[in-house]
């Protein structure tokens, strides 16, 4: 059996011992969240991509693109769009250029620039006539002139959106 002395000694060393590793502890530098943090640039995964302008990222967070708009469910040019979408990005590991002055839309999503291989996803779809430009102060002004001029490129060559039948 323990005697009374010892069992002080113990609780006393354990007491010692918490508070060096809580001292310890306390002095690392924070753990980063597991998500992305507004602001802050960063490869990230794309897990699944939703339609032709939003991705879920690794951890869950979906991300919207800047600038563009591209079409509903239903809609002309849906399908093709989402496709072109997911030959992009899915499952690559892709450089998200976030929103500072407003960090997410209406719907909790996280605004953001997209690039993979070093190529602007946003611009990307635009160019090949797969999204329309949406520009939406302060972040969308960022590469608004090149949005506004692969619109009009692509509208020019009759490309996805544009395409018209009839030759008007």
């Amino acid at each position: 059996m323990v005697g009374r002395g010892e069992r002080h000694r113990r609780l006393v060393r354990a007491a010692v011992w918490a508070v060096f590793v809580f001292l310890a502890l306390s002095a690392l530098p924070p753990a980063r969240a597991a998500g992305p943090r507004p602001g802050e640039p960063g490869e990230f995964v794309v897990t699944w991509v939703v339609d032709g302008d939003t991705v879920k990222i690794r951890g869950g967070s979906k991300v919207r693109y800047i600038g563009i708009d591209t079409p509903e469910r239903g809609e002309p040019f849906y399908r093709e769009a989402l496709r072109r979408n997911i030959e992009l990005v899915k499952g690559r590991a892709v450089r998200l250029d976030f929103c500072e002055e407003e960090p997410t839309d209406r719907y909790g999503r996280l605004l953001a620039w997209v690039y993979a291989d070093g190529e602007l996803v946003n611009l990307t779809l635009v160019r090949e006539g797969l999204a329309r430009a949406l520009i939406i102060p302060p972040c969308g002004l960022k590469h608004a002139g090149e949005i506004r001029e692969a619109e009009r490129e692509a509208r020019r060559k009759g490309l996805g959106l544009w395409y018209s039948r009839t030759g008007d």
